[in-house]
């Protein structure tokens, strides 16, 4: 019975005796693809939250430089420089406001000086373009600035591959 005993015990003792090495390696081996799936999506995640957040970045920034110039024009009562890349115009308030591109910043000048376009506050950069349409009262091309009752703006800004075009129109109020 002795003899019996010790061979349950050495029966269950082998049973105890864990994984194999081939068991361990094979665990290890789908751990790591689990855990190499979980870092492409992981990537993938954080590219696409990056992508999005510039294209908002860039989105944000022209609809504010637009929002601005288009709340300006509607309240002023002449536009002085009426060039298809740039305007010039005396706002609600009387003051001189001008709006211009240089260097792929957008800058906006106000206040009393009638000077030229320099030293303005910037607005948005990235500006790929800027273009303003002049119209008369008909809806036709303005034949001079002082014939000048809406303009239409086109606001294209740009970075990196992402893109924003905006297109507004404001008529002026105090012609």
């Amino acid at each position: 019975m002795d003899l019996k005993l010790r061979m349950r015990n050495l029966g269950s003792a082998g049973a105890d005796r864990g994984f194999t090495l081939i068991e361990l390696l094979v665990g290890l081996l789908v751990g790591l693809l689990v855990l190499a799936g979980v870092h492409r999506i992981f990537v993938a995640g954080v590219k696409t939250q990056n992508t999005t957040s510039l294209q908002t970045e860039v989105n944000r920034k022209a609809q504010v430089a637009i929002d601005n110039m288009v709340s300006k024009l509607r309240g002023s009562s002449e536009v002085l420089d009426a060039s298809p890349g740039r305007i010039w115009f005396i706002d609600q308030d009387g003051k001189n406001c001008r709006f211009w591109v240089s260097e792929g910043t957008l800058y906006r000048y106000l206040g009393e000086s009638a000077g030229n376009y320099s030293g303005g506050v910037p607005l948005a950069s990235n500006v790929s373009q800027m273009q303003f349409e002049y119209l008369d009262q008909d809806g036709q091309p303005a034949a001079s600035a002082d014939a000048v009752y809406s303009v239409r703006v086109l606001l294209h800004v740009e970075r990196s591959s992402h893109v924003a075009e905006l297109r507004s129109a404001a008529r002026l109020r105090n012609k």
